[in-house]
């Protein structure tokens, strides 16, 4: 090698020694910058008489001279340095995570599942030799596996925060929604994440030093690769194609994930939401079952009031449906929240001609489209991989739906979501489910906005604009489905643009901000109802709106606790309370008036056909009678006739041959493909 190249290389080292250290700085300059990150308990305290500045001074300035200093160390040395760290890394990687994590989630390492330890260090090295295998590089190896992690941990948190539910496996199917929205929040480190970040650059640093720990000769790589292939297949086999998890209780399934990193650390339980990206037949599934199910319900269409062809002889009202965003009673939700005044006056008061009540929910503070996939199709997410979504994994073609029945009953159908129309796909999911049209936020033009939404009230004067498109076109009832966006998270005192705050929330110890935010916001829904049921009052054509809430709102671990408790001490039955939000159906016309206590979101078409004697198929007579027996069922259990609540895998329960039958159907209808059955879901 000539001169000028050694000394270009010289060149270049300095230059990554100069920039190593800048970044060491950088980083004791943002700690300095935030007093939240050395306050103690909360409790400001100066700079530089807390014992966390030390500790950061202290790390940083090390940090700092390592990256300016050279490597002093032959070759030979360094080499064995470098695979001594290998071998060393993934503890150091593993250790820096359950910093971030041990306080937030009482996690005490002793007391972790051994087996579920030695499987998470596992997957570690088969992570950190994989790298190894692709990069030949050491340096590359480790650095890739520490970034990773830490940005695993770090975003966890925040997506912890946020909706109040950890990463899964299933949430890579949403991550191109997920990044939509993310601009809508406040992203501020703690001194957990902060020290995450700190050390691993400490990591990363230290692997850059090290010169050796090269891999390049094919043969070595070729023979690794085939000990890690067999490794690896060994690993996907005993956690995924034999019971041994289940045996010694590790697999156990709930959304609610972070409460399970005490016994199994965060990095085997968010890995064990992988196991469940697969939907297993159920058992005794056939063709033949599901036509033998099926035959009950399609005979009373046949001679039933709701037949289509009969209701085809009828005026159909008009439908009007909106999944309201987060909408939910936080006054009737465990002890309830005690306010200044009301924030759902209007809706609370109405009786007349109004049907209402609670409905339970598969999930919380997130993934919205589970509410809808389970209104349209009837379907419960309680089936299907926890944490998936619906849109994004199980409308695969034509789905039969309540669009797509009152499309073949005569009715116009449209959507409308202000908001990224792409999000979820909903751009591909709407029609293969039976709408018409679909409208998103780019179709409204300078709409007003509460916060950085487009509001409710904004939606309901295209609702109404809509409304009379469609009638003086003449072609039919109208089916106008509707998902709300203006009470969206991101609930921050810096975002109230627009919002009247005169509503204040008087019980203590909640997070105040973003529960006080929260309840002006669903006045704004309460005032929007009230505006459309006063429009469509003085309607001739008879029209029927209902709402529901999609999901509760993460007001933040205070505010639950206050309102259920601490929830690692609750029952599947008390959490449950986490999942129950409020629904509403009115008419401008006269129906009986009713009060429904319990039902969940596949029953609330079912349930609103029956009353309003409106089409329905087969597949929603059946939902209707099997709402007779278990009143509730989502993907947390259900409530069965007798008044008990059980989980979906209890095989003791006296339903759980009703579950099972249920369970074929939908397994018929989401992968049925050629052999649905059609005449009983609907074409």
């Amino acid at each position: 090698m000539s001169a000028q190249a050694d000394e270009k290389i010289a060149r270049a080292k300095q230059a990554g020694r100069v920039a190593a250290a800048a970044v060491a700085a950088l980083l004791l300059l943002y700690y300095c910058l935030h007093p939240e990150l050395y306050a103690e308990d909360k409790v400001q305290v100066e700079l530089f008489k807390s014992w966390k500045t030390a500790l950061v001074m202290g790390l940083s300035l090390l940090l700092i001279m390592g990256a300016l200093l050279p490597v002093r160390t032959s070759d030979r040395q360094n080499r064995i340095l470098s695979w001594c760290w290998f071998a060393v890394a993934p503890f150091a990687v593993y250790f820096t995570l359950l910093y971030l994590n041990a306080e937030k989630f009482n996690i005490d390492f002793f007391k972790l599942d051994r087996i579920a330890l030695a499987l998470t260090f596992l997957f570690l090295y088969l992570l950190q030799t994989a790298v190894l295998v692709v990069t030949g590089s050491i340096r590359a190896a480790v650095v890739t596996e520490a970034v990773l992690i830490a940005v695993l941990g770090i975003a966890n948190r925040f997506v912890i925060s946020f909706r109040g539910m950890a990463l899964s496996a299933a949430d890579l199917f949403s991550v191109n929604a997920a990044m939509s929205v993310a601009s809508e929040y406040t992203y501020r480190l703690d001194w957990y994440m902060y020290m995450e970040v700190l050390l691993t650059f400490a990591i990363c640093l230290f692997s850059l030093k090290l010169r050796g720990g090269r891999m390049l000769r094919p043969a070595w790589r070729a023979a690794v690769l085939v000990l890690w292939s067999a490794v690896a297949g060994s690993y996907y086999y005993v956690c995924c194609k034999t019971d041994f998890l289940e045996e010694h209780e590790i697999r156990s399934e709930g959304f609610t994930h972070q409460l399970r990193y005490k016994q199994f650390d965060m990095i085997f339980t968010t890995l064990t939401t992988c196991f469940y990206l697969s939907v297993d037949k159920p058992e005794g599934y056939s063709i033949e079952k599901v036509k033998e199910l099926a035959e009950p319900y399609l005979r009373l269409g046949e001679a039933g009031p709701t037949d289509t062809e009969t209701q085809a002889d009828m005026q159909q009202p008009n439908l009007i449906v909106i999944m309201n965003e987060s909408l939910a009673d936080y006054t009737e939700i465990g002890q309830g929240l005690q306010l200044s005044e009301d924030c759902m006056p209007f809706i609370r008061s109405l009786t007349e001609n109004t049907i209402k009540g609670n409905a339970y929910v598969s999930i919380f503070g997130g993934n919205t489209p589970n509410s809808e996939y389970e209104f349209l199709t009837g379907n419960t997410m309680g089936f299907l991989p926890e944490s998936s979504v619906g849109f994004n994994l199980f409308v695969r073609g034509n789905l039969p739906s309540v669009a797509s029945e009152l499309k073949a009953a005569g009715y116009e159908t449209l959507a409308i979501h202000p908001y990224r129309g792409t999000n979820y796909r909903r751009h591909i999911v709407y029609p293969l489910l039976g709408f018409d049209t679909y409208y998103t936020r780019d179709d409204f033009d300078s709409p007003q906005k509460i916060r950085s939404f487009i509001s409710d009230q904004e939606l309901a004067d295209r609702i109404i604009e809509e409304f009379d498109k469609n009638k003086e076109s003449g072609d039919g009832p109208l089916f106008s489905y509707n998902v709300t966006v203006q009470n969206h998270g991101g609930y921050y005192s810096s975002n109230t643009k627009n919002l009247d705050m005169s509503i204040e929330v008087q019980s203590p110890g909640v997070n105040e901000t973003q529960t006080s935010i929260y309840v002006n916001l669903i006045r704004e829904s309460d005032r929007m109802f009230e505006n459309l049921v006063g429009h469509f009052e003085q309607e001739e054509e008879p029209t029927v709106i209902v709402m529901f809430g999609d999901h509760q709102a993460n007001l933040g671990d205070n505010t639950y606790r206050h309102l259920i408790g601490d929830e690692e001490s609750l029952t599947p039955e008390e959490l449950m309370e986490k999942y129950k939000v409020p629904f509403v159906i009115w008419a401008n016309y006269d129906i009986e008036e009713e009060t429904i206590e319990r039902t969940s979101l596949n029953y609330l078409y079912s349930i609103l056909a029956d009353r309003l004697e409106l089409p329905m198929t087969g597949y929603q007579r059946y939902l209707l009678d099997l709402s007779e027996k278990l009143p509730v069922i989502c993907a947390q259990g259900y409530w069965a006739a007798d008044g008990n609540f059980y989980e979906l895998a209890d095989e003791t329960s006296p339903y759980f041959q009703i579950i099972e039958e249920y369970n074929i159907l939908e397994y018929n209808d989401i992968f049925g493909k050629k052999d649905r059955y059609l005449k009983f879901f609907g074409e």
